[in-house]
């Protein structure tokens, strides 16, 4: 990673802005350049700042969250985006990966969760929120693609917001190896990438 994130928050509750900005504040390596209330102010700021991560409300005026995910990565792929909901249903979660989320944060955990998700979409990485049930957001396709005991492990360790490098060290391995495990653990669960793969894991309740 390296160097300060620089980041977007798209919210229409101010008070959710100014509490974004009271957390990043204390944080060294987070910067918040901008604060906008709705998508269209989103996709015209991505493209003007050009943020490194973007913290985007499910339930915005005009376009929609998903939407809004969806057209930033086509309109500013460089921009890294993280879902900040107060919801935690299957489809929502779905949605948004497929959209081109790479991270899903609950409005209700720490505010130490939603930095630990920033920092893990800033290098690259996945983070889906710890506290998203796995036997709410059961997955059938996924429990019938079960996953060796180290592409678990890898996948649990990623869920868990350590980076490709903090998983090899954890577990004593090379990076590569890491990044060959969530290869094929996303072949196996049939998914678009390692994003995808995590929240297949979680909601297969193949780690938690």
């Amino acid at each position: 990673m390296g160097g300060v994130i620089r980041c977007l928050a798209v919210d229409d509750h101010p008070c959710v802005l100014r509490g974004l900005s009271l957390v990043f504040d204390g944080v060294a390596d987070v910067d918040l350049i901008d604060s906008v209330g709705s998508g269209e102010e989103a996709l015209e700021s991505a493209q003007a700042n050009e943020p490194s991560v973007a913290i985007v409300d499910v339930r915005l005026p005009g376009i929609d969250g998903i939407t809004t995910v969806r057209r930033l990565a086509q309109k500013a792929p460089a921009t890294g985006t993280v879902m900040f909901s107060g919801y935690g249903d299957r489809r929502l979660l779905s949605d948004a990966l497929a959209a081109g989320a790479r991270g899903y944060v609950m409005k209700g955990s720490p505010p130490e969760d939603l930095v630990r998700a920033i920092r893990s979409v800033a290098s690259g990485e996945a983070y889906v929120d710890p506290s998203l049930s796995p036997t709410l957001l059961m997955d059938p396709a996924a429990s019938s693609a079960p996953l060796t005991e180290r592409e678990r492990e890898v996948l649990q360790l990623l869920a868990e917001g350590l980076h490709t490098d903090g998983v090899a060290a954890r577990i004593g391995v090379s990076s590569e190896t890491v990044k060959s495990d969530v290869k094929r653990a996303t072949a196996r669960l049939e998914a678009e990438g390692r994003v995808h793969a995590v929240a297949k894991a979680l909601r297969g309740a193949l780690i938690e």
